[in-house]
C-alpha cells in the first residue's frame, strides 16, 4: 500500500511539472484564439522588433496598431484561463499529497498497533495451550514470533526500497509495489499455516501432566516479560513527562526573549527620541550662536564708529569706508537672494523632471522609431508580415497540442481520484477492526493506570513520614537558635562597654588632633599676611605708575580715567579689607593664645561622663578610676582621699580599650616617662 502511494505522488508530481512547462511554453509563444477573425489574417506583431515599431504618424501603422491590440487582448484572456486552471490543477494536487501524507501516518499507526497485538495474541496462546508438549510449544511459538517479528522487517525494508526505487524511475516504483503484496500475502498464509499446526499438536499432547507443569513454568517466564514490559511502560511514560517539562521550559524561554526584544525595541525608540531631542537642541545652540555673531559685529561696529567720531581729520575716509561696506553688504545680500530663488526653483524643477522623464523617454524613442522607419523601405514591410503569418501559424497548431494535453491529463486525474476513492473505502475497513482491537489494549492499559495510582498512595505516605521527621528535626535547630540568641545578646552587651571607652579616648584625641591643626593654620595664615603686604606694594607701585599714565593720557581717554576711578574704589576695599583682616588676625592670635593656655586646664563634659558610666557598669574597678585621675589631674591630697593605687594600671586600661600604642597613651595622660612610653607596644594587654 505505502509503495502504490509514493508512487502516485511521483506520477502527480511529474504530471503537475508537466503541465506547468506546458503553460510557461503557451505564455511564451501567446496562442490564438480559433475563433477570432484575426486568425484568418495570420497576422501577429512580435515582442519589441526595433525595425517594427509603429510610428505615431503613419497610417498603415495605426491600423495595424488596431487589429494587433484585438488579438493580443483575446491572447491575454487565453492566458488568464491557461493560468487559472494551472492553479485548480495545482491546488488539487496539494490536497491529495496531504491526504496521502495522513493515510501513510495512519496505516504506520496501524501497522504498530499490529505487531504490539499479534504479541498479545502469542502470550494468550501460551497460557490457554497448558497441557501441550514443552518442545512443540517453544518450537512453533519460536515459529510465530519469528514470522511476526520478520513480517515488519520485511514490510519496512519494501517501503525503504519502494520509496528510493519511485525517486528513481516510475517502473522501478511498480515492482517494488508488486513486491509489497506478495510479502504480505506470504506472510499471512505463514500465519494460517502455524495456526493450524498449533491445533493439532494441541489435540495430540492432551493428558501429559509433566507438560503442564512446563506449560507453568513458562506462563511464569511470560508474566516475567510482562512486568519486565511494564517497567519500560513506566520508563517511556516519565521520558515523555521529562520531553512536555523541556518543552515547556523552552517556550518559558522562547516568552522571555520576546519580552526582552520588545524592551530593547522600546529602548531604541527612546534613543531616536533623544537623538531628535539632542538635533534640536543644537539647532537652538547654533541659532544663539548666530545671533551672538551677529551682535558681535553690531558692537564691533559702533566702536568703529566710535573711533571715527573722536578722530577729526579721518571722519571723512571712514565715512566714505562705511558707506562703502555698506553698499557691499546690501549686494551681498541681494545676491544670495537671488541663488536661494534660483535653488528653490531647481529643486521643484527637479521633482518635476523626475515624474516626467519616462514619458520624455518614450516620445523620444518613438520619434527615434518614426525617422527610422521612413528611411525603411515597403520591402522590409511585407517580408515581415510574411514572417508574422508563418509563424501565427505554427502557434495556433501548438495551442491545439497544448489543449489536448490538457484535456488527456484531466481524465487521467479523475481516473486516479476514483481509484484512490476504492482504496480509501478500503482502507476505512482495516482501520474499523484495528479499533477494535485498540479498545482491548485501553482496557489493559486502564488497569496498569490503577496499579500506578496504589504507588503513588504508598509513596506520599512515605512523604508523610518524612516530614514528620522534618519537623522534629526544625523544633531542635529552633531551641538551638534560641540559644545562641541569648549568648550573642551577652556578647553584645560587652562590646557597647568597649565602644563607650573607644570613643571617649577617641574624641580626646580628636581634641588634641584639632589644637595641632589650630596652630598650622595660624602659621599659614602669617605666610599669607605676608605675601598679601607684598602683593599690596606691588599694587601702590602700580597704581604710582598708572597716575602718572594718567596725567598724559587724560585729554585724550576720557573712559580710561574712570576705570582708574574704579580700579581706585576697589583698591581702598582691598586697603579696608586687609585692615579688617589684619585686626580679625591679631584677635584670633589673641584668643589662640589664651586657648593655648586654657586648654591644659579644661576637658570634655563627654569624656567625663562617658568614663563614669563605664565604671558603674564595671563595678568600680580601680583601672577606671586610675583615668580619671591622670585625665583630670587630681593633686596628691585627691589622690590619697580616693586611695587609689598609682601605678601603670591607667596605661593598661587605655590599650585595652583602644589597642593603641604606649607613647599615645604617654602622651595624653602625661604622667609616665619617654622611657616607660616606648617600651609599651610591647606589653599591650586585652580588657
Amino acid at each position: 500500500m505505502i509503495n502504490s502511494v509514493a508512487s502516485y505522488k511521483e506520477s502527480l508530481s511529474r504530471i503537475a511539472s508537466e503541465v506547468l512547462d506546458a503553460a510557461d511554453e503557451l505564455e511564451i509563444r501567446r496562442p490564438p484564439d480559433d475563433s477570432s477573425p484575426a486568425s484568418s489574417s495570420g497576422r501577429r506583431i512580435p515582442r519589441r522588433s526595433p525595425r517594427f515599431t509603429s510610428p505615431v504618424g503613419s497610417p498603415v501603422a495605426n491600423g495595424s496598431d488596431h487589429s494587433s491590440q484585438d488579438e493580443i487582448a483575446k491572447y491575454k484572456v487565453d492566458i488568464q484561463k491557461l493560468q487559472a486552471s494551472e492553479a485548480e490543477i495545482k491546488a488539487l494536487s496539494f490536497n491529495y499529497a496531504a491526504m496521502l501524507k495522513e493515510k501513510e501516518e495512519q496505516l504506520s499507526k496501524l501497522l504498530e498497533d499490529n505487531s504490539s497485538l499479534k504479541k498479545s495474541l502469542d502470550e494468550v496462546v501460551g497460557c490457554a495451550a497448558k497441557d501441550e508438549s514443552p518442545k512443540l510449544l517453544s518450537t512453533n511459538s519460536n515459529v510465530m514470533k519469528g514470522n511476526m517479528d520478520w513480517s515488519p522487517i520485511r514490510s519496512q525494508r519494501n517501503t525503504s526500497q519502494g520509496n528510493s526505487r519511485s525517486s528513481n524511475h516510475l517502473l522501478r516504483s511498480s515492482t517494488s509495489k508488486q513486491d509489497g503484496f506478495s510479502n504480505g500475502s506470504s506472510h499471512i498464509v505463514s500465519l494460517d499455516v502455524g495456526e493450524q499446526k498449533m491445533e493439532e499438536k494441541y489435540a495430540n499432547s492432551q493428558g501429559n501432566s509433566k507438560e503442564h507443569k512446563n506449560l507453568l513454568e513458562e506462563i511464569r517466564s511470560l508474566e516475567m516479560v510482562h512486568a519486565s514490559h511494564e517497567s519500560e511502560i513506566k520508563q517511556l511514560k516519565s521520558l515523555l513527562d521529562n520531553e512536555r517539562e523541556s518543552a515547556s521550559i523552552a517556550k518559558l524561554k522562547l516568552q522571555e526573549e520576546c519580552v526582552l526584544n520588545e524592551s530593547s525595541q522600546k529602548e531604541l525608540q527612546e534613543l531616536k527620541i533623544e537623538k531628535e531631542k539632542t538635533f534640536e537642541e543644537m539647532k537652538m545652540l547654533q541659532k544663539e550662536l548666530n545671533e551672538k555673531m551677529s551682535e558681535m559685529k553690531r558692537l564691533q561696529m559702533e566702536l568703529s564708529w566710535r573711533e571715527m567720531e573722536q578722530e577729526p581729520n579721518g571722519s571723512l575716509n571712514n565715512l566714505d569706508n562705511l558707506k562703502n561696506t555698506i553698499s557691499t553688504l546690501e549686494k551681498e545680500n541681494v545676491k544670495l537672494k537671488i541663488e536661494k530663488n534660483e535653488l528653490e526653483a531647481s529643486v521643484e524643477l527637479h521633482r518635476k523632471t523626475a515624474a516626467e522623464k519616462t514619458g520624455d523617454n518614450d516620445l523620444r524613442s518613438l520619434n527615434m522609431n518614426s525617422n527610422n522607419l521612413n528611411e525603411n523601405t515597403t520591402e522590409d514591410m511585407a517580408l515581415s508580415i510574411r514572417k508574422l503569418e508563418e509563424c501565427l501559424q505554427e502557434t495556433c497548431k501548438e495551442r491545439d497540442k497544448a489543449l489536448q494535453e490538457l484535456a488527456r491529463l484531466k481524465q487521467h486525474l479523475l481516473d486516479k481520484e476514483l481509484e484512490d476513492s476504492d482504496k480509501m473505502d478500503e482502507d476505512s475497513k482495516n482501520i474499523e477492526e484495528l479499533r477494535a482491537t485498540t479498545e482491548y489494549q485501553k482496557c489493559h492499559i486502564l488497569q496498569l493506570e490503577k496499579a500506578l495510582k496504589q504507588e503513588l498512595a504508598k509513596k506520599e505516605e512515605l512523604e508523610n513520614l518524612k516530614n514528620d521527621e522534618l519537623h522534629k528535626s526544625q523544633e531542635i535547630i529552633d531551641g538551638l537558635t534560641q540559644k545562641l540568641a541569648k549568648c550573642m545578646s551577652l556578647v553584645d552587651s560587652k562590646n557597647s562597654e568597649l565602644q563607650n571607652l573607644q570613643t571617649a579616648l577617641g574624641q580626646y584625641y580628636a581634641e588634641s588632633e584639632a589644637k595641632e591643626r589650630i596652630g598650622g593654620d595660624l602659621a599659614a595664615a602669617r605666610e599669607e599676611i605676608v605675601k598679601l603686604s607684598e602683593s599690596l606694594k606691588a599694587a601702590n607701585q602700580d597704581l604710582d605708575m598708572s597716575r602718572r599714565e594718567k596725567e598724559d593720557i587724560a585729554f585724550k581717554y576720557s573712559q580710561v580715567e574712570k576705570m582708574l576711578s574704579d580700579v581706585k574704589r576697589a583698591v581702598q576695599k582691598l586697603e579696608g579689607d586687609n585692615s579688617k583682616l589684619r585686626r580679625t588676625l591679631e584677635q584670633s592670635m589673641t584668643t589662640l593664645n589664651r586657648m593655648s593656655l586654657d586648654s591644659d586646664n579644661h576637658v570634655d563634659r563627654r569624656i567625663v561622663i562617658k568614663l563614669l558610666v563605664t565604671y558603674f557598669q564595671r563595678n568600680h574597678s580601680k583601672e577606671v578610676l586610675d583615668l580619671m585621675v591622670r585625665m583630670l589631674g587630681f593633686s596628691e591630697e585627691d589622690r590619697q582621699r580616693i586611695g587609689s593605687a598609682q601605678g601603670a594600671t591607667g596605661k593598661g586600661v587605655v590599650r585595652g580599650v583602644l589597642r593603641l600604642p604606649g607613647r599615645l597613651v604617654g602622651g595624653i595622660l602625661g604622667g609616665s616617662s619617654p622611657e616607660t612610653s616606648s617600651h609599651a607596644p610591647e606589653n599591650q594587654v586585652s580588657p
